[in-house]
C-alpha cells in the first residue's frame, strides 16, 4: 500500500471516528514511528486537517460529513425548492351579491 493510500485510510479513519491513537494506527496499518511522522506531517503541517493531543492521539479538526442530527436542518430548504409558490393564487369566481357558488344557480 502506498504513502498516499495509507493517508487517505487514516483520514477516512479519522473523519469517522473523530479521534485515534498512534498506538492503534501502528497496530492496524502495520507502521513504525517514522511512518507515523511522516503522516502527521502531512495530516497536522500540511493539510491542516488534525492535531495532536499529548503525543497520543490524533484527533481530527478538518471538515466532516453532517451529523445525523443536523440533517433535517440541511435538508430542509432543498425540501421546499419544488414547492414552488411563485404562482398567484386562482381568481374567485363566487360574487359577493350572490350568496352561493356561480354554479348553483343554474341546477
Amino acid at each position: 500500500m502506498t504513502f498516499d493510500e495509507v493517508l487517505d485510510q487514516i483520514r477516512g479513519l479519522l473523519q469517522r471516528e473523530g479521534r485515534v491513537s498512534y498506538r492503534a494506527l501502528k497496530r492496524r496499518f502495520t507502521i513504525d514511528d517514522e511512518y507515523i511522522e511522516d503522516l502527521k506531517a502531512e495530516l497536522i503541517d500540511a493539510k491542516r486537517l488534525a492535531v495532536d493531543e499529548d503525543g497520543k492521539v490524533l484527533v481530527w479538526i478538518g471538515a466532516s460529513p453532517v451529523p445525523s442530527s443536523e440533517v433535517p436542518q440541511v435538508q430542509g430548504p432543498r425540501s421546499q425548492v419544488p414547492s414552488q409558490k411563485t404562482q398567484p393564487p386562482a381568481p374567485n369566481t363566487q360574487h359577493p351579491s350572490s350568496g352561493g357558488s356561480v354554479f348553483s344557480q343554474g341546477d
